[in-house]
């Protein structure tokens, strides 16, 4: 029977002590709850609404954000593109901001009014939208990731999580404004310029005309399309590291007076006018890859990373059409092969001159196929297959070298012409090869595409023979 009792006055206590635990749990949270609430109610700032952001800071210029129908732009202390996120997290921290407690400074002593930050505060945000705004004045950080603040036109100063003075008081606003080195706009580019370097022969030049693009300097030749396409798309993703400084009292102290290298670009129409600008000045540092940077003459200094470098600069060999022609296969309805004399004996006016010989061969399209004429023998049908062959490979294959030279006239064997429609020459591609060597084809304009040996031109009538 004492037994029995010992174990019911047990469990009795137990049921106590955890209902007291339970009872505390609780009341602890409550506290919590209550404790802890919103610095702004929940509708008081109207986060879609916000048009502008104006930050003051200590011995510091305001720098002022706008919204534009285009986007947010840094209006002061002078313009620049904004980062649409970095600005949406200045205005979801400050809605966002939680209080613990709140004093009046008035009701404390001196001393205790001094530490809250106040009197001046450390920076001043202010929120604006079409009939309202908020301003935040903050002040010292505390413990345990606390701050004070204090929001013009109320009493007190509110104890707040530090979140929104790690971003406005302890970083960078211009890390607010956008990186990004271009930003395409409505206007479509029709020129760019790339300096490398300030002699004339390190600037090439690109232009845009009925829809196809052309390399206009150091040489003129065929651009890729698709080179200039992804180079665009490139620069638009470029960004530089970071700001340096705004404004500084000698642009040469970072080699942006008269920049070594520069990117522009030209719209289509009207021509002349300028809608994307990057300068490039010296190093950062000795030794240092990275470079100061200047963008569309903005008024601050950027720095410009490896990356960045690297999209702004490509070689310039990057843009040639590495393809012999730019000929569509289908509009080919004939093409001729003629030999170069290397000797000039059996034409020597034509050697003189650099004239080409008679054609050695002539492929013709017919309905169903191809045929072939040589000097010696009437229209005959020629290998379909090695007829299309060739097409491929001087309208389409991709030569994995480019040259900016001469075609070197030792090694001239000879030249492809194609003709369209009505007997309408279409392109002519000029051949040379070093002996069990590489090929090499132009169209006599400074820019050599090269191809290994395997790339095997057929340039021997016999070659072309059915059932060969």
């Amino acid at each position: 029977m004492k037994t029995r009792s010992i174990c019911i006055l047990a469990v009795i206590a137990l049921l106590a002590v955890v209902g007291w635990w339970s009872v505390r749990g609780h009341s602890d949270a409550s506290a919590d709850r209550t404790a802890r609430a919103s610095l702004f109610a929940a509708d008081e700032i109207p986060l879609e609404q916000i048009d502008r952001i104006e930050l003051t800071r200590s011995n510091e210029e305001p720098i002022v954000f706008v919204r534009m129908a285009t986007g947010w732009i840094q209006e002061s202390p002078f313009a620049h593109p904004a980062d649409p996120a970095s600005i949406r997290e200045v205005i979801d921290v400050s809605a966002a901001l939680q209080t613990t407690r709140a004093v009046d400074p008035a009701s404390i002593d001196p001393e205790a009014r001094a530490s809250l930050g106040l009197t001046p505060p450390a920076a001043t945000l202010k929120l604006t939208w079409p009939g309202g705004e908020r301003s935040i004045e903050l002040g010292r950080r505390t413990v345990a990731g606390r701050a004070w603040a204090h929001v013009i036109g109320r009493t007190e100063a509110a104890s707040i999580d530090a979140s929104l003075h790690a971003i406005a008081v302890d970083g960078d606003p211009r890390q607010w404004r956008s990186t990004h080195l271009y930003e395409p706009g409505p206007a479509d580019v029709g020129g760019i310029e790339l300096r490398y370097g300030l002699a004339p022969s390190q600037r090439l030049t690109l232009a845009r005309a009925a829809g196809k693009w052309r390399i206009e300097s150091p040489v003129s030749t065929r651009a890729d399309a698709d080179a200039v396409r992804g180079y665009l798309e490139a620069l638009a993703r470029a960004q530089a590291d970071a700001f340096v400084t705004d404004r500084p009292n000698d642009w040469s102290t970072f080699g942006l007076s008269v920049p070594e290298r520069s990117v522009r670009l030209f719209a289509a129409l009207p021509p002349d006018v300028i809608i994307g600008a990057i300068d490039v000045g010296v190093t950062a540092a000795e030794g240092a890859q990275e470079r100061f940077g200047r963008i569309a003459e903005r008024e601050t200094v950027v720095q410009l990373g490896t990356k960045a470098l690297a999209a702004l600069f490509p070689p310039p060999a990057f843009f040639v059409d590495p393809r012999g022609s730019d000929v569509v296969q289908a509009d080919v309805r004939a093409v001729t092969f003629t030999a170069f004399d290397p000797t000039g004996l059996n034409d020597a006016a034509a050697s003189t001159l650099g004239s080409p010989l008679a054609p050695t061969f002539r492929l013709e399209r017919t309905l169903d196929g191809w045929n072939i004429t040589t000097p010696d023998a009437d229209p005959r049908p020629a290998s379909t297959e090695r007829a299309r062959k060739l097409l491929a490979q001087l309208c389409e294959a991709r030569a994995p070298a480019v040259a900016f030279q001469r075609m070197p006239e030792a090694l001239r064997i000879g030249e492809f012409t194609l003709f369209g429609a009505g007997g309408v020459q279409l392109a002519r591609v000029r051949l040379a090869h070093e002996p069990e060597g590489q090929w090499a084809i132009d169209s006599d304009d400074g820019v050599l595409r090269v191809f290994p040996k395997g790339f095997d031109l057929a340039i021997d009538a016999a070659a072309y023979q059915v059932n060969r």
